[in-house]
């Protein structure tokens, strides 16, 4: 078995008295495509926020790299130790270049008073050829399409050394080539250790990229487990 990347346990999570998270387990191999499932407000995105430390979770234990945050997770925290998301938005600045999308915020974290513009290109140059796409450097962001929008989301994820890379509806806006091209760096990253969960409500999609599925109903996970264990009819909700 692959080695745990990320370990969630016993995660509870309620809003003004209204329980979005119950008793939730959930693991994360490292190199590994897990799906989670579920239908609108099962709380799913509760979840990743919570993973993501955007919210705090009441109860339950958060393990990232054998490293166990006991307290509270702050975003800088899970960024630091390794995780991504790319949201439907992307959380990419349209105003900005392709490059300065990239590559800016690294320059800010180095504390540069004056910025490398041939550095900032060169950045965004090799993150792009990481995951094999051209994408022109010097044009605004809110020009390219919305695949592109989503490889540069991924470059700049990679950047920030990212393990793992959670991905919100991913497919909802794409054509079918942009999919397979989408599914195609995936399995690169994959093949560099990189772990993936991919959040969907395509079925299809999912029986397709997965290799652990993850089945949420009511804020409980109600099943989980390889994708040979699922078809059309054990995922329908």
């Amino acid at each position: 078995m692959a080695e745990e990347l990320l370990r969630l346990s016993g995660i509870n999570k309620s809003f003004v008295g209204v329980r979005a998270l119950q008793d939730v387990d959930l693991s994360i191999q490292r190199g590994r495509i897990h799906c989670l499932v579920g239908e609108n407000g099962c709380g799913k995105s509760t979840l990743i926020k919570i993973i993501a430390g955007v919210y705090q979770r009441d109860s339950g234990s958060l393990t990232i790299n054998g490293k166990d945050f006991a307290a509270a997770i702050q975003p800088i925290d899970a960024i630091r130790a390794g995780v991504q998301v790319i949201y439907q938005d992307f959380s990419l600045f349209p105003n900005l270049t392709v490059a300065e999308n990239i590559a800016l915020n690294e320059q800010l974290a180095e504390g540069r008073r004056l910025v490398n513009w041939r550095k900032v290109r060169n950045i965004a140059k090799d993150a792009l050829a990481q995951i094999d796409v051209n994408i022109p450097l010097d044009v605004r962001v809110e020009t390219v399409s919305v695949a592109n929008k989503q490889l540069i989301a991924i470059s700049k994820a990679l950047r920030q050394n990212a393990q793992l890379i959670i991905m919100d509806e991913p497919t909802s806006a794409l054509t079918e080539r942009e999919i397979r091209a989408l599914f195609s760096v995936i399995h690169k990253l994959q093949d560099r250790g990189i772990a993936f969960l991919f959040v969907s409500h395509k079925l299809n999609e999912v029986l397709e990229i997965s290799e652990t599925i993850i089945v949420m109903r009511n804020g409980k996970v109600v099943s989980s487990g390889d994708r040979q264990e699922y078809d059309n009819a054990r995922l329908i909700f």
